[in-house]
């Protein structure tokens, strides 16, 4: 999936999730009880992608959200 952060364009493989993942995903979500830190972004670049930490960790934090913003997008998008 092609991801783009302002002027940058870069590419990450997300993973298939199943309807298990799909709503333990979307549980935190729109849990308002989970706090919107860092590592919550983290997480579910970790659970939505086939990156390593040390692949994410080579990206900005404003990549890290923009990449989990399009994880819930395309896991919640109409097929």
């Amino acid at each position: 999936m092609k991801i783009k952060d302002g002027k940058n364009t870069f590419e990450v493989e997300l993973k298939s999730l199943n309807l298990q993942e799909r709503c333990e995903l979307n549980d935190k979500l729109l849990d308002q009880e989970t706090k919107r830190n860092f590592s919550y972004w983290v997480w579910v670049v970790q659970f939505g992608t086939t990156l390593t930490d040390e692949d994410i960790n080579k990206y900005s934090t404003s990549q890290i959200v923009e990449i989990s913003n399009v994880i819930f997008e395309e896991v919640n998008k109409k097929k």
